[in-house]
């Protein structure tokens, strides 16, 4: 039986590379015990689904560990299982230690393959005996550039200063694998395109994309930064093709975006952009180091400028000499509860943005770590007041799983059955209408034209068979059944959907002001029929670090602080108070890049 193997062929290297994972010893030849040989299975609750782990065992030996039949997020929980089977794998072993930031997958494979070896007649205290290491580093290394942060505008700014000519580039990343936020995000892309959008018939234009988003950030937004970004977003798709990013033709339209220009990948989700970028870092053949489960504990500032980062790794003190120049990419503080409830003073200060809301981004990267480190050196901050909600998260978690929001063919109703918002509209106006909802919720009414039949293959991997099995979502072949099942009044939602249909067909205007899409478009008629229930989440924290258009950090006293740049969600003034959905990743690429280049031609 073969154990599930990463994306890319050279996935063991890569792994290694970018989980800064380095084995204290040669990989063990035999188990501290003995097996009764054989296939074993065991069923286990993982982060988003149950998880079968199979483990085939010789009478010393642990052959394989099969996880293949997941759930688990792309870029995060697949990544930690190949992690943590590498590792038991090579250790022979269960001492191992849990990946940094996934958490929970981790301890859903350590618990299954316990599970299987106790079934076989392990020595269970052998085989749990503490066997993994962490051997010391250099305790100084030198850099052109150092990148605190290996999300997408941390990776993207690494790539970027290569291309401009940093000889050795190195990022440090405090979770045990790459990719952050963009790992989990949906990998819409805002860019006018108009190769692209003229072929759906799509007017636009740089003008109107950069006024869209002032206005959807309730001018809010540095006109600037905003209009630097919208004018560079195609760049920043072109650039991200050049390094093997594919792309649809189609040109979609993310939730709350405002116009269709988002762009989606080809494969699933924001991390296939991490995929492509740790190819890169692969192949630069070392001029790009990655030091993951490292955290930034200070800058070094020396003769009037930043030139170096303090860091721990495992406990270790580390000393990282930046030539050029420091970029600070660390994302946002969405997951951090008592900041967020600090600065809570803006467009959601009647909410209490407590442990009941949760945040769509990981939990132990979206603390605003890079904040506090660029506001000892003297960095304004600015907009932290400024909090997105999204209207797509799960109840009890906040993350965004199962049935998405974005796109078309799709009803919000509360729990009664009636629609009450436009479904296009921008994100905060989406989860206001949600919070004057009984309970503050609802429910996500698709039907077979989302899903064309119960085994169709979502974005993440995912079935609506499996979601109804996992209770996430509910089946019904009529809407009088779907409303039986979810406790709504069916003639109410059966005069939803009827509405919807009106509008799709033109017959009627929409009195929440919904438009309808004559191509994309279409009426809601045959079941089977899904509900998905949601709820409003921390999303996005759109205040911090204050830039100029070359991602120089800005003082207190209006001032670039030298040898300091930030990209990303952890700087602020691009999306004003409110983010338009696709703007995200637009801002990421294109500042992110940014910075990369800058830091090593404007010194």
């Amino acid at each position: 039986m073969q154990t599930k193997r990463l994306v890319c062929a050279f996935s063991s290297a890569l792994a290694a590379l970018a989980t800064g994972v380095v084995f204290a010893q040669e990989p063990a030849q035999k188990a501290p015990s003995t097996f009764k040989p054989g296939t074993y299975t065991a069923t286990v609750n993982g982060h988003n689904a149950p998880l079968t782990v199979t483990v085939t065992l010789t009478k010393d030996r642990i052959e394989s560990i099969d996880t293949s039949k997941n759930l688990e997020t792309i870029g995060v929980g697949r990544v930690a299982l190949q992690l943590m089977t590498d590792k038991i794998l090579n250790y022979q072993s269960l001492g191992v230690d849990a990946i940094t930031g996934a958490t929970v997958s981790s301890s859903a494979l350590y618990a299954g393959v316990k599970q299987c070896l106790e079934e076989a007649g392990a020595d269970m205290a052998a085989m749990t005996k503490k066997v993994e290491q962490h051997p010391a580093v250099e305790a100084v290394k030198n850099a052109d550039v150092v990148v605190v942060g290996g999300g997408g505008a941390g990776l993207a700014a690494a790539i970027a200063a290569r291309q401009a000519g940093a000889q050795k580039v190195i990022v440090l990343e405090k979770l045990g694998f790459l990719g952050g936020s963009t790992n989990v995000s949906e990998g819409a892309l805002n860019a006018v395109d108009p190769a692209r959008q003229s072929k759906q018939g799509i007017e636009d234009s740089i003008e109107k994309f950069r006024t869209q988003t002032l206005k959807g950030g309730h001018d809010k937004g540095d006109p600037a930064l905003v209009a630097y970004m919208t004018e560079n977003a195609l760049g920043s798709v072109e650039w991200l093709e050049s390094l093997g990013v594919k792309f649809k033709d189609e040109i979609g339209t993310a939730t709350g975006a405002l116009w269709q220009r988002s762009h989606y990948t080809a494969t699933p989700s924001g991390n296939t952009y991490i995929r492509s970028f740790e190819e890169v870092i692969a192949k630069s053949g070392g001029a790009i180091e990655v030091m993951t489960d490292t955290s930034a504990t200070d800058l070094i500032e020396a003769e009037g400028r930043i030139a170096g980062v303090k860091a721990k790794h495992f406990g270790q003190n580390l000393t990282l000499n930046a030539k050029d120049g420091v970029v600070i990419a660390t994302g946002g503080f969405g997951a951090n509860v008592k900041l967020r409830q600090e600065v809570n003073t803006g467009v959601w200060k009647s909410v209490k943005l407590d442990n009941s809301i949760g945040c769509t981004n990981l939990q132990k990267a979206a603390q605003g770590d890079g904040l506090k480190l660029a506001k000892k050196y003297g960095a304004a901050l600015i907009g932290l007041d400024d909090i997105q909600l999204h209207p797509c998260g799960t109840p009890g978690t906040g993350l965004m799983e199962n049935i998405r929001t974005s796109g078309r063919n799709r009803i919000f109703v509360n729990n009664t059955g009636d629609r009450f918002v436009n479904e296009g509209a921008a994100r905060d106006v989406l989860a206001g209408a949600i919070f004057k909802q009984p309970e503050s919720t609802y429910w996500v009414i698709v039907n077979k034209v989302r899903y064309p039949s119960r085994d169709w293959v979502d974005a993440n991997g995912a079935t609506i068979r499996d979601m109804v099995a996992l209770g996430a979502v509910v089946e019904a072949p009529t809407l009088d059944e779907l409303a039986e099942k979810t406790g709504m009044d069916p003639a109410k939602l059966k005069a939803s959907v009827e509405g919807y249909n009106a509008v799709v067909e033109k017959k009627a205007k929409d009195p929440f002001g919904f438009v309808a899409d004559n191509k994309a478009d279409t009426t809601l008629t045959e079941g089977p029929w899904y509900a998905c229930k949601k709820v409003p989440t921390v999303h996005h924290t759109m205040g911090g670090i204050k830039i100029n258009t070359n991602a120089q950090v800005v003082g207190t006293d209006g001032k670039v602080i030298p040898g300091l740049y930030a990209a990303g969600e952890v700087t602020g003034g691009i999306h004003g108070s409110n983010r338009l959905g696709g703007n995200a990743i637009a801002d990421v690429m294109t500042f992110g890049r940014t910075a990369g280049t800058n830091v090593v031609k404007l010194k």
